[in-house]
């Protein structure tokens, strides 16, 4: 019985022991357990406030920036319209943005996020200086009001000038047309002669040191050395492969001379006995030369056929521009046959009907402009031409492709040169193959190639002139040096001391300016051409131009529609009266810079007075060409349009000099006597403007005159801004852990001691 009750009291004490062992096991588990979900818990917390406490720094840095620009010059933006940096300094503002955006501490305030802004700093750029920024500012200020002022101001005063040219001259319309039409098609011409001679030359350059020129006989052998040319690679080769194969020879003697006595030295020292046999000498001697040969002829390979097939390419692209151009030339040709034939079988029955009246310009009248139209066909070219010279241009871009595929495989029997031993003939048929159609080409497209002296010599044929065009011209010779008398007594004044410092100012500005954005300087201010003919043909070829800028701007509102009305309405421009009164010799400050700013933008001269001068004599040239399509119906009865032309220059010359001198009287002219409508100075200086405008030095200009005027250096006058802040966060479980987990990579910030810490930008700017 007491070994029983032992053994189950033995066995009670089992069972406890095991149950307390599982029940241990059980809290160990639930406290892992525990633990695991409080530690997951704590990094989800701190990664949700390190999200949160990014998002509010990014948004931070970003109102930050907008912050700094919204202190901006307002004398530049209320004088300009533009906008710039001014005011308070910029990391003063924007630190106190940024630290505005932050929690606000307090007695019983939670803060979620304990952020703290440890730097923050911002750079300024983009100064109004920059051309590129000026001009976005400038077609940001004036995208809605210019297209309203040329409409009300501008368009609505030249309206109809086409339409009443139409009208009250056909004839005069027609020959206009048909000049416009030749000078386009003449300087397409140009473009596609310059553009093959072009072609001509990249591909003659690129050939240049490695084809000779003459070409090189290539009989006989020249010593091997340094390659200079491709005659160099082929006449040399034979001497090289000869050099080689000796000093291959001589080391493989010199080679068995060595083991023979090292042998002999070897049996020596054996037997005891003295060994004073030398050392054997020789080898190869031609390794210089054989060195250089190779070393030349990996060069050639490696750069002539890339060289002479970059020449080809530009060569091509050189000839697609002229074929380009010669399809423009090709579509003013067939324009000017088509308003050739046009008039030729046009008929006149709504003339017919008004007799010689006033109300018509009667039947003889009517003979003579028919008479005249008949003889526009002479200045159209022949379809053969354009035909012939397409074909000439793909002969040109053949050869070419020939010349660089000979370059190609040439620099293919190079590049095998070395160590071999049969290229002989390989390498002198590629050179005569390469010499041959190098030669061909330059003779045929060269600086005085013979196709481009035959193609000069075709173009001259149709542009002769005629002596009795040059009659005419010589006449008008006498009205033309009256009509710049009063265009020279425009820029004969030399200003005061004061207005002449004013200028040196303002063109230091501008040199300051154009170099700062190394851009060039282009001259806008026309030269007064020297003889009537020449003032005549400028005139009219430019009338076209001004009435097209004008069209176009009023159709696609160009950007330098803006710069033309920003020009002329922030800035001042001279008074016609004024300028009359100075013409008189009274006293005034009519070539004070002040009185003048948009004119000297616009032509950029520093005398006092020659920025007046150059207005009005663009202006007379716009009224010469005005006049001489007027004049046209006075001249008709002489015959060709050239003679038509000349003879109306007369009329032109003696109403443009009118038209200047009524400008001054009464401060407008009227447009045409077939158009009843009166433009005034600012008129012109808007077609100047449209014409001309937009370019470096006019942009540099303007900049000069706001900084002489505001006494700001728009280099310092900042437009884009930069922000950047380092904002921390104090994390509240486990920095070690999240700083661990960082180094993944995407935190997008530092963990150092129990703050997280990041970088933060944000870029704004005015325009």
């Amino acid at each position: 019985m007491g070994d029983e009750r032992r053994g189950k009291r033995a066995a009670r004490r089992k069972r406890a022991v095991r149950r307390k062992r599982a029940e241990g096991a059980v809290s160990i588990y639930f406290i892992a357990a525990t633990a695991a979900f409080v530690l997951l818990n704590g990094l989800l917390i701190d990664f949700a406030r390190v999200a949160a406490f990014r998002k509010q720094a990014e948004l931070a840095v970003k109102s930050g920036a907008r912050s700094v620009l919204s202190s901006f010059d307002p004398e530049v933006y209320a004088g300009y319209g533009l906008f710039v940096r001014g005011g308070d300094r910029a990391d003063a503002l924007f630190r106190e943005t940024l630290e505005g955006n932050l929690e606000q501490e307090g007695p019983g305030v939670f803060r979620f996020l304990d952020v703290r802004w440890e730097s923050a700093e911002v750079t300024e750029s983009r100064p109004l200086a920059s051309h590129e920024v000026f001009r976005r500012q400038v077609l940001e200020e004036m995208k809605y009001k210019a297209p309203i002022d040329l409409t009300i101001e501008l368009a609505s005063r030249f309206r109809g000038i086409d339409a009443a040219m139409t009208e009250t001259k056909k004839t005069a319309d027609l020959l206009e047309r048909m000049r416009q039409a030749y000078e386009r098609r003449e300087a397409a011409l140009d473009e596609v002669l310059k553009r093959q001679a072009e072609a001509g030359s990249k591909l003659v350059n690129a050939m240049a040191g490695y084809v000779p020129d003459p070409p090189a006989a290539l009989t006989g052998t020249r010593p091997a050395g340094d390659v200079r040319d491709i005659a160099d690679a082929a006449l040399m080769y034979p001497d090289y492969v000869g050099k080689r194969l000796e000093d291959e020879a001589r080391s493989r003697a010199l080679a068995d001379a060595v083991a023979q006595w090292n042998s002999r030295q070897a049996q020596a020292r054996q037997e005891g006995k003295p060994f004073t046999e030398p050392y054997p000498t020789g080898g190869p001697i031609h390794s210089a030369a054989i060195g250089a040969y190779e070393s030349g002829m990996s060069r050639l390979a490696a750069s002539l056929p890339d060289r002479i097939r970059d020449g080809a390419d530009q060569a091509a692209e050189a000839l697609a521009a002229a074929r380009e151009a010669l399809g423009e030339a090709e579509e003013a040709n067939r324009q000017m046959r088509e308003m050739a034939a046009g008039a030729q079988n046009s008929g006149d029955e709504g003339d017919a009907g008004q007799g010689s009246g006033d109300g018509g310009i009667g039947k003889e009248r009517e003979q003579m402009l028919r008479d005249l139209r008949e003889s526009a066909n002479d200045l159209v070219l022949d379809g053969a031409f354009f035909g012939e010279y397409a074909a000439e241009l793909d002969r040109q871009s053949e050869e070419a492709a020939e010349t660089a595929d000979a370059a190609s495989q040439f620099g293919r029997s190079a590049a095998a040169v070395s160590g071999s031993t049969g290229l002989e003939e390989e390498l002198r048929s590629g050179a005569e193959r390469l010499q041959r159609a190098g030669d061909l080409y330059r003779n045929r497209y060269g600086a005085s190639g013979s196709v481009l002296e035959d193609r000069r010599g075709k173009l001259g044929e149709h542009r002769a002139a005629d002596e009795e065009r040059k009659r005419l011209e010589k006449e008008a010779e006498t009205e033309w040096s009256s009509a710049n008398s009063l265009l020279q007594a425009l820029s004969a004044a030399e200003g005061t001391d004061e207005e002449r410092e004013a200028f040196r100012e303002l063109d230091r500005l501008y040199q300051e300016n154009l170099a700062w954005n190394k851009a060039a300087d282009e001259q806008t201010a026309p030269p007064r051409p020297d003889r009537a003919s020449r003032g005549r043909d400028e005139a009219v070829a430019a009338s076209k131009d001004w009435l097209d800028a004008l069209a176009v701007a009023s159709a696609n509102w160009r950007d330098s529609l803006y710069f033309a009305e920003y020009a002329v309405s922030r800035f001042s421009y001279s008074d016609p009266a004024e300028i009359k009164a100075w013409l008189n010799g009274e006293a005034g400050s009519a070539t004070s810079p002040d009185k003048q700013q948009a004119e000297y933008i616009l032509y950029g001269l520093t005398h006092p007075s020659g920025n007046i001068a150059a207005a009005y004599g663009e202006i007379f040239m716009f009224r010469l060409a005005i006049r001489t399509m007027e004049g046209l119906i006075e001249s008709r009865s002489l015959g060709s349009p050239l003679l038509v032309l000349a003879g109306a220059l007369l009329y032109a010359v003696k109403h443009a000099v009118a038209d200047l001198r009524h400008l001054l009287d009464q401060g407008k002219i009227e447009l045409s006597k077939y158009v009843k409508a009166d433009t005034v100075y600012s008129d012109y200086l808007r077609l100047f403007f449209l014409l001309h405008g937009g370019s470096s030095g006019q942009t540099a200009r303007t900049i000069a005159v706001i900084e002489r005027n505001t006494g700001i250096s728009l280099q310092e006058a900042y437009t884009y801004v930069s922000g950047e802040g380092v904002a921390s966060l104090r994390l509240w479980f486990f920095p070690g852990l999240i700083k661990a987990l960082g180094k993944t990579g995407r935190l997008g910030g530092e963990v150092a001691g129990n703050r997280y810490e990041a970088v933060f930008t944000a870029d704004n700017a005015y325009q």
